[in-house]
């Protein structure tokens, strides 16, 4: 388990960013990658993973996060949340992300563009099923990530929607440089990962 995944210790600077983790971790045979959004999820997840032996990585955030969940939230393992459906746009986020994109999708249902959203915390094993049939009548898809553009979230989508269900896919993430120094929301709304940052990239896209 990482604690200062992504951008936590964003106003350190790029010595102090881990925003690769997901590819590396997901390039080792047999590992699980997880990325839960809030405490009661990243505790489910524990509890679930305590009952194997399989190895698994968990990035959870150095920050504190916005509360998704309650502590009676049905888990499974491997399987991922459906936080709303939608027939206009899916968003497709994990992490510290979850509650931009939920409140992102808030203010476009309420102009009008229909919007589902799914809290993929399970990086590696990739819950493939739950992704098709939610995209497959959709117009958009957008992933959400904390984390380079290479082998994160918005990878495992495209590889996913090729294969299965192809759609028209924007990935919001990271670039692939060298980061701003600053407070990590100063960073997501800099880097368009905050609400107001997704909901321009909906409408524009569309």
């Amino acid at each position: 388990m990482v604690f200062q995944g992504g951008v936590s210790y964003g106003a350190l600077g790029m010595t102090h960013h881990s925003c690769q983790d997901f590819a590396a971790m997901s390039a080792l045979t047999g590992m699980r990658v997880y990325n839960p959004s809030d405490r009661f999820q990243t505790a489910k997840l524990v509890e679930a993973l305590l009952e194997d032996k399989k190895p698994a990585y968990i990035r959870v955030s150095r920050s504190a996060t916005q509360d998704i969940y309650d502590e009676n939230m049905e888990f499974t393992l491997d399987k991922a949340n459906v936080l709303g459906k939608g027939n206009d746009v899916l968003l497709v986020a994990c992490g510290e992300m979850v509650p931009y994109a939920k409140e992102a999708m808030e203010t476009l249902n309420e102009r009008g563009i229909s919007t589902g959203l799914i809290d993929m915390y399970c990086i590696k094993p990739f819950d493939v099923d739950t992704l098709v049939e939610l995209a497959k009548d959709v117009k958009l898809v957008v992933s959400i990530e904390e984390h380079a553009p290479q082998g994160g979230l918005g990878s495992a989508v495209a590889q996913a929607l090729s294969s299965n269900c192809p759609k028209r896919l924007v990935e919001k993430n990271l670039p692939d440089e060298h980061l701003i120094p600053g407070e990590n929301t100063e960073m997501f709304a800099y880097y368009g990962l905050d609400a107001k940052g997704i909901v321009k990239t909906v409408e524009e896209s569309l």
